[in-house]
């Protein structure tokens, strides 16, 4: 197991994330640095750089694709020194398709040479939840999910931490291992070894965690933080708590997690320590899941999907922490990190990286996306400097480089959109679609002559 993985397994006992500016959050990880993070690229087993793109072929209309257009944008791919494909392979597209749509994508890729990265869950895990998806999971797997609640009491996503969740989220992982181990699946050369690599969850976070189950759980947990030492808590807090048995964090007057959204909280450090509560509990829980995984494939790598690069100032990134408790600490048990970046880092998000990786260890993946403002508002001829601020900062600062785009865009704007979705939000003519094509190309042909071929 990576060191990384061991510091979080042996319990919720992570250094809390308590402040809410970036210049504070370095020391976090810098005080722990020793050595500078390891730059060398990661490689499929076969010797070619990571370098990836989002790609959709079953999204929302497959019968409107076909085999021969996925070829198609998968030689525009290749061509371009694409290696690895990312792709939603999600349980509930396996079970909506009966495999048809992941086996097809899997066929495919081997045609033309690319592995498939899958993302197997939707925030994790919340892919189960919608009609009667849960009486499925009980006939499969022989579970019975349980949701956890938002603030408001409202039901929100699986209790992550439950037993149920976990073995559910255990079972498909191996069922897809199982089936897909030996065609397209992503390997990575590591230590000289080839390893198969999975993302348990796309866009880490959760929305849940304010039953009265983890309540209980958050109670113990801030115990162990504040050691047992009330009046140590109500001082950090600006609160008057008689008991730890009194703390709520439905109760909003002291958890206003609206008021923190807008910077104007009156008790940030309990909104925070409830933030970087529910933000451990992800890594634990996914942590287990990939402990027992291991039992039956061993040799599978865990790669944590983040929407936002670490310490993004980027507003919806700032709000999506808080929301989905999505600290850095989330993604602790995870061997390779994979960042569907705002933009190329500012100096304050690079830095916090570049100490958090020498403390983890962990190689990351850097991507860009793709949609409309990046091919609309680029001068239409590429510049040699695009492609180095992008490459560049990917090598520096992470160890694989590619592109992201929603899912809605289906083929990361490689082909233009449809006449009838023109209009729509994300939409490319063809002439911008072109652009982005080419901007894409630049950027990998730079990546790999930084990194070498």
């Amino acid at each position: 197991m990576p060191r990384f993985h061991r510091l979080c397994c042996a319990g919720l006992r992570c250094t809390p994330f308590r402040s809410l500016g970036i210049a504070a959050m370095i020391p976090l990880v810098a005080s722990l640095a020793h050595s500078a993070p390891d730059a060398t690229p990661l490689r499929l087993a076969d010797g070619r750089p990571l370098a990836c793109v989002y790609y959709f072929p079953h999204w929302w209309d497959p019968w409107k694709s076909d085999d021969d257009a996925i070829r198609r944008d998968f030689a525009t791919l290749k061509a371009m020194g694409i290696s690895t494909l990312a792709m939603d392979h999600e349980w509930s597209q396996a079970i909506d398709g009966n495999w048809r749509l992941l086996d097809r994508a899997h066929r495919l890729a081997a045609e033309a040479g690319l592995q498939i990265l899958p993302w197997l869950s939707a925030k994790v895990w919340v892919d189960m939840l919608d009609g009667d998806r849960p009486k499925l999971v009980k006939q499969w797997y022989g579970v019975d999910l349980k949701r956890s609640q938002r603030q408001d009491g409202t039901p929100a996503a699986l209790v992550i931490w439950d037993e149920a969740t976990i073995a559910a989220g255990t079972a498909y992982a191996e069922q897809y291992l199982d089936r897909y181990g030996s065609q397209a699946l992503l390997r990575v050369n590591w230590h000289g070894k080839p390893r198969p690599v999975v993302a348990l969850s796309v866009e880490l976070g959760w929305e849940g965690g304010f039953d009265d189950a983890t309540n209980a759980l958050f109670v113990g947990w801030l115990r162990k933080q504040y050691g047992g030492d009330l009046a140590k808590l109500n001082a950090a807090w600006g609160t008057e708590y008689r008991s730890f048995g009194g703390i709520n964090p439905r109760d909003t007057r002291v958890f206003d997690y609206a008021m923190l959204r807008q910077g104007k909280s009156a008790h940030p450090q309990a909104v925070e320590d409830h933030i970087e509560f529910r933000s451990q509990l992800i890594s634990e829980s996914l942590g287990k899941m990939a402990d027992r995984l291991r039992r039956k494939h061993p040799e599978v790598l865990i790669l944590a999907e983040l929407p936002y690069q670490f310490a993004a100032e980027h507003p919806d990134a700032k709000s999506y922490r808080i929301q989905y408790a999505a600290n850095p600490s989330c993604a602790r048990s995870a061997d390779i990190l994979f960042f569907r970046c705002t933009g190329p880092l500012s100096q304050g998000e690079a830095d916090f990286l570049t100490a958090w990786r020498k403390e983890t260890g962990q190689p990351a993946i850097m991507t860009y996306r793709t949609y409309s403002d990046w091919a609309k508002e680029l001068p239409a001829k590429i510049t040699a400097d695009s492609a180095d601020l992008y490459a560049g900062q990917a090598a520096k600062y992470g160890n694989g480089f590619g592109f992201y785009s929603w899912n809605e865009m289906v083929d990361t704007h490689v082909a233009p959109s449809r006449p009838e979705d023109m209009g729509k939000p994300g939409a490319l003519t063809p002439e911008q679609s072109a652009r982005s094509v080419d901007l894409m190309r630049a950027m990998v042909k730079r990546y790999l002559e930084i990194v070498g071929k």
